[in-house]
């Protein structure tokens, strides 16, 4: 999918905010009569104003991926045509009839805006804003300043997409060498779960149980302990899910979805395995 424009992008992000703070309003209704209930009202509302965002920031880092895999074989179609004595333009042209899957739109409205009057270098500066991928606005800049000091542009081009394929390759190898973090991650995330549920069911609620005997006596109720322990969870949870997405895509914002998983499972465990 191609990029969202920025009106509806915060359009969407206003109503995600709104339903889940209209949300957060219900679980404030309900927390004097069941806390335990509100909790998870609180927590659902957190999920609730996380999930578009974070599904519109992955679907948009799937669309620059595919837009930059296919941008080495774009600049190499380009200066192959020019090899052939076609002139910058009808290369461009020439490759704007290929297939491309993501980058094929982008590439036909560089050429439509040259077209309408703007220059090569306006057209792919504009390019390089609306995909906003340092590697493809470096290629523009490259592809510009060439294109203004009248240089070999065939050979630029040429060197810059066998360049552009390195970089892709070692970005993918990085990124298949980041997936194993992430997945020790969502382990270290169930090994959480599994001792506060653990604490919980084995120690807290048998303990304080005996409480007001000759023993002892307790000094907060069990819900206090689960209530605090929930939180727990939900703390760890979004921490860790802002450093999966730092990790497995190297950006904060791409932890979002990671966060929206680890609350649920947050959620399913207190729900079903926690007394």
């Amino acid at each position: 999918m191609p990029l969202v424009p920025k009106r509806e992008k915060y359009a969407l992000f206003a109503t995600a905010t709104a339903v889940g703070l209209l949300i957060v309003f219900v679980g404030i209704m309900v927390l004097a009569t069941n806390a335990r209930l509100a909790d998870y009202i609180f927590v659902i509302s957190l999920m609730v104003a996380l999930l578009p965002v974070g599904v519109l920031d992955y679907l948009e880092f799937r669309w620059r991926r595919a837009v930059e895999a296919r941008m080495p074989d774009i600049l190499y179609d380009i200066a192959e045509g020019q090899v052939t004595g076609m002139t910058f333009l009808r290369a461009l042209e020439s490759a704007a009839m290929r297939d491309y899957g993501a980058a094929s739109r982008e590439l036909r409205r560089i050429l439509t805006q040259i077209k309408l009057g703007m220059t090569p270098e306006g057209a792919f500066m504009s390019f390089a804003r609306r995909v906003g991928s340092r590697l493809v606005k470096n290629a523009s800049l490259i592809i510009v300043e060439t294109s203004r000091s009248g240089g070999d542009v065939s050979k630029v081009v040429r060197t810059l997409s066998n360049y552009m394929r390195l970089v892709l390759t070692m970005d993918a190898e990085r990124r298949g060498a980041m997936r194993l973090y992430i997945a020790v991650t969502y382990v270290a995330y169930g090994v959480l779960m599994v001792t506060l549920t653990i604490l919980l069911n084995q120690f807290f609620l048998p303990v304080i149980e005996l409480s007001g005997t000759m023993i002892f006596t307790a000094q907060a109720g069990y819900e206090t302990y689960r209530r605090l322990f929930f939180y727990l969870s939900v703390i760890q949870g979004v921490f860790s899910g802002l450093v999966a997405g730092k990790m497995g895509e190297g950006a904060v914002s791409a932890g979002l979805k990671h966060i929206v998983v680890m609350l649920f499972l947050a959620l399913l465990v207190f729900t079903i395995f926690v007394a």
